[in-house]
């Protein structure tokens, strides 16, 4: 592969992926809903500086371009590993409550993924080219759908970096307008 060419490749697999979430028959109802937006730097929201530094230790991120429907799309390096590039994003959509979680892993077991077991409400995993690994998971307390896309050596540890990110998402960090979470909440719906 020639130099540059991964960096181009996770983006336009990550971007490829935040089209693929919402299945298709929400889209036919009409136009999707704007996503969320995080409050402040996003990067730095989905993936505090102490938790990559427990995920991926010695990566630095960087805030790359945003899609129209997703989050930035975070890209993680490391100069003790140059030849692995991690990336992480995320779309925030409001979903209807009665969503099954079969209806949310459709378009990546469609795409030959596979389930990932107890990793938030939904998650599926799979290698769209030899040497990539992504996994794809909803949130259980926020409308969120997180990817990791890991490209490189060790492709396993892209579902621990997706588990940490999934821990620091938190709905405090929605503004207000996003509206209440789709899944029921830990206090048995107390005020």
């Amino acid at each position: 592969m020639r130099p540059g060419w991964g960096v181009g490749l996770v983006t336009v697999l990550t971007l490829g992926a935040c089209r693929e979430r919402a299945p298709s028959a929400v889209e036919d109802a009409g136009p999707r809903a704007p996503s969320v937006a995080w409050q402040g730097p996003a990067c730095e929201r989905v993936m505090p500086a102490d938790l990559l530094e427990l995920a991926l230790p010695g990566f630095t991120g960087k805030e790359e371009r945003a899609c129209p429907t997703c989050g930035p799309l975070c890209t993680f390096r490391s100069a003790a590993e140059p030849g692995i590039t991690v990336s992480l994003t995320y779309d925030c959509q409001p979903r209807a409550p009665q969503t099954e979680v079969r209806e949310l892993l459709a378009p990546t077991l469609n795409a030959g993924g596979v389930e990932v077991p107890a990793l938030g409400r939904a998650a599926a995993r799979r290698g769209p080219v030899p040497g990539m690994l992504q996994v794809v998971a909803w949130d259980d307390d926020t409308p969120c759908v997180l990817t990791v896309t890991w490209l490189g050596a060790g492709s396993e540890r892209a579902v621990e970096v997706l588990r940490t990110a999934l821990r620091a998402t938190q709905p405090a960090l929605l503004p207000p307008e996003a509206g209440a979470p789709d899944a029921p909440s830990d206090d048995g719906g107390l005020p």
